[in-house]
Parts: C-alpha cells; sequence; structure tokens
C-alpha cells in the first residue's frame, strides 16, 4: 500500500460518516486563519505550545519581552509564517477530503495527500496538550472529550515521565503511572533502561537515579520531586514493570492513582478511549519537512490522545489490545483508559505513524500474583455505581458523623474502584 492509499484508508475509518462534519470544521478553521489568530483548539496541536506552557518563570520573561520571539531554530517559522502554512496545509486537506468524499481518491495529489495528514492529526486523532492541570481545547470532532473534561484532568494527575539522574545517554525514560499511593506501573522496556536483573531481583544501574514527573512540560531533575526508591518486580511474560516511589503530598491538584478496570468493556470494537502521554518522535515516520515544522512542538509534553478501540490480537499465547489513539509518535508506558468509566483497560507498549497501536490488557492480570503482591486494585464498579456512591460520600462529608466513617467509606471506595475519593474538605487545597 502506498502513501496515498494508506492515508485515505486513514482518513475513512477515523472520520467515518462525518467527512462532511470535518470539511465544515476545517474550511470554518481556514477563514478564521486568515487573521490575526489560530482557533484554539489549533493552537493545542501545533508548534510553539511547549514554549507557552512553561513554568512560572518563563510566563514572566514571556511577559518582559513582550511578543518578540527570540530562540528559534534555523529555518523554523515565525508565527505568522506558521499560520499561513497551516492554512494552507487545511487548504489541501479540504481539497483531498472533497475528492475522498466523491470517492475519487486517484486524482488526490501528493500536496492534498500532506493536507489530509493535517486534517488527521488535527481532527480525528489530535494530541491535545495539558497545561498546568487543565485540558487544552478541543476540537470540534472530539466533543465528547469536553463533556469528560473534569474526569479527564482528573486522570492526568496520575500520569507522569520517568526522569533519570547520572544516565550517560537519556535525560528520561518513558511514561509512567500511579496504579496505588506508592506504585508506578510502566513498561519493562522503560524500566530497563535504568534498571538491571541481579539474578533474584532487579536493582538500579550504578549511579543513576530515576525521578517521578506528573508535571505536564519537560522538567528538570532538581524539582521532580517524587523519587523512585525501588523496583517492585518486572513480569516475567507481559511487558511490565512495578517500581515503588514516594507517595504524593496531599492536597487539590496532588497525584491520584489510576482506576484499573477489573473486566473488559461488553463491547471492545470501536469503543472511545484516550491515552495520557509524553510522545517521541518515532524515528520510522517519514513526514515531508513542511508537516514535521508545524508539528513538531507535540513531542516530549504531556498529551491527552482520544481513538478507538480496534478488538485484541494474540500473541505468542499473550492476549493484546489493538487501538487508534496514538498515530503521531511513540507513546510507551501510557495508559489506555476507556472514556466511559475512566478506568485504565491496558498500557501502551508501541504504535507507529497513522498505525494500530499495541497495549497489555491490565483485565487479563486481574489475579496475577505480581500484581497482588504489589497491592494493585482492580475496579468492578459501574459508572452508575461510582456515581450513587459518590452522592453518598458527599452528603456524608456535611453530616457530624462525618470524621468517624471517612477512613472506613475510603477503604471501601478503593477496594469498590481502585482509587480513594477527594473529600469535600481537600477539594481545595
Amino acid at each position: 500500500m502506498d502513501r496515498r492509499q494508506m492515508v485515505v484508508q486513514r482518513v475513512r475509518e477515523f472520520f467515518g460518516e462525518r467527512l462532511e462534519d470535518v470539511l465544515h470544521m476545517a474550511r470554518q478553521d481556514r477563514q478564521e486563519l486568515r487573521g490575526w489568530q489560530e482557533p484554539a483548539h489549533l493552537r493545542a496541536a501545533v508548534r510553539r505550545t511547549i514554549r507557552e506552557e512553561g513554568s512560572p518563570e518563563a510566563a514572566a520573561e514571556r511577559a518582559a519581552l513582550g511578543t518578540l520571539e527570540f530562540g528559534r531554530n534555523a529555518a523554523e517559522p515565525d508565527r505568522g509564517q506558521q499560520r499561513e502554512g497551516t492554512g494552507q496545509l487545511l487548504e489541501a486537506g479540504i481539497s483531498g477530503l472533497e475528492k475522498t468524499a466523491r470517492n475519487t481518491p486517484n486524482e488526490i495529489s501528493a500536496e492534498e495527500v500532506l493536507g489530509l495528514e493535517c486534517l488527521l492529526l488535527l481532527y480525528a486523532r489530535p494530541a491535545l496538550l495539558v497545561s498546568e492541570g487543565r485540558l487544552g481545547s478541543v476540537p470540534p470532532f472530539w466533543n465528547l472529550l469536553e463533556d469528560q473534561r473534569e474526569d479527564i484532568e482528573m486522570a492526568q494527575r496520575g500520569v507522569g515521565r520517568l526522569e533519570l539522574l547520572g544516565h550517560p545517554e537519556y535525560d528520561w525514560a518513558g511514561t509512567a503511572f500511579l496504579v496505588n499511593e506508592n506504585t508506578l506501573l510502566t513498561t519493562r522496556r522503560i524500566a530497563e533502561l535504568f534498571t538491571e536483573n541481579r539474578g533474584d531481583s532487579w536493582q538500579f544501574r550504578p549511579g543513576i537515579t530515576a525521578w517521578m514527573s506528573y508535571r505536564s512540560a519537560y522538567q528538570s531533575v532538581a524539582s521532580a520531586g517524587y523519587r523512585v526508591r525501588s523496583v517492585i518486580g518486572v513480569h516475567d511474560r507481559y511487558d511490565l514493570a512495578l517500581l515503588e516511589v514516594e507517595r504524593p503530598q496531599l492536597n487539590g491538584t496532588a497525584p491520584t492513582p489510576l482506576a484499573l478496570a477489573a473486566l473488559p468493556p461488553q463491547q471492545l470494537e470501536n469503543r472511545p478511549v484516550y491515552l495520557i502521554g509524553y510522545p517521541v518522535r518515532d524515528a520510522r515516520r517519514n513526514e515531508p519537512e513542511s508537516l514535521a515544522r508545524i508539528f513538531r512542538d507535540v513531542y516530549n509534553v504531556k498529551r491527552v490522545l482520544p481513538g478507538l478501540l480496534r478488538g485484541t490480537l494474540t500473541f505468542h499465547e499473550l492476549q493484546l489490545l489493538r487501538h487508534d489513539a496514538a498515530p503521531l509518535g511513540q507513546t510507551t508506558g501510557a495508559p489506555v483508559i476507556d472514556l466511559e468509566t475512566h478506568q485504565v483497560l491496558g498500557i501502551q507498549t508501541c504504535s507507529r505513524y497513522l498505525e494500530s497501536g499495541t497495549a497489555v490488557p491490565l483485565y487479563v492480570l486481574r489475579d496475577d500474583p505480581l500484581l497482588r503482591r504489589a497491592g494493585v486494585t482492580f475496579a468492578e464498579a459501574t459508572v452508575q455505581d461510582r456515581q450513587a456512591l459518590t452522592e453518598q460520600i458527599e452528603r456524608l462529608s456535611r453530616s457530624r458523623y462525618w470524621n468517624d466513617v471517612r477512613s472506613f467509606v475510603a477503604d471501601l471506595y478503593q477496594r469498590a474502584f481502585g482509587t480513594s475519593p477527594v473529600s469535600p474538605s481537600r477539594q481545595g487545597g
């Protein structure tokens, strides 16, 4: 299959019966790009986001410098050039999408193929920035994410990046996420970057320490804050590793453990999911330079990547999940989260540009000895159960008996949902 055929196939798979809706969105965004500002959801997917997100110190520096841009790389377009470049890609994508809708894919030019790739990355499978704990603007195609914004922003708190000190090659290893208050789940391949098997146990490589940063942008080790203490275990069959990490401080925005699904959804095919991770550029990706210059800064910062499950596959007697939620780059170690229940269905192991990704389904490990030994809890409650119990907790929190029953409720909630409730007294910090 050549590049044009692959891209047209992805357009039909990802957009489905909504081709006309996407055409309307793209035309409207192209018109807005003729002004001075990009639509908010475009700014959440193209370059400059890593600089706009940054630290408070960087924000103060930007305010002092005004609108001037310093430190642009050689040949990097300025804001006006980038805006116009995005507009030209949208125009080419609109033309290619019209030909796809008319079922004349052989008439699509190379420029229109490039434009279709742009539409896929902006609308079908966007990489939405997480900044200061908040989800970036959502394209209309994925307004379902907007409806679930609060739960997604809660889930992203427990996802972070393993940063390394003393490693000769890497500043960071990959994505990991909390599965209880002091346990991280990541992949074996990520753990092998800074640990090694010494016969009966896994130990850190000499001179290397690892830290967990839950922040959105690139974070130096000195301020990461949560040290990885030890390796709890590495799975002997699946690409999984469990690490002991310092407990997060309890406040209104503290990292919170993610709930692992005890059972698979009744319907896996085409079920909406999302990943939370730090996309890394796939070295096998071969997109044209004009596209790379616009989308390059989606990498190495925390992103939410929506998509759909594409069923399961069996590889050497191992059951794996397939999905299309990470078509941009590598997101190894990211949790694959059900958009309805916000329970973790799997952990990402590999993906390729515009192709299906593969994840380890965690529900098949519900009774696994390694996870049981680490105290990993699986959630069995439905959305309705969770809503009912949350309402009961809120009523109890307003009664004079709250202090007496809080610990009991927290334990019950942990066993039911795999995570602890956030009481109203903690929500404000």
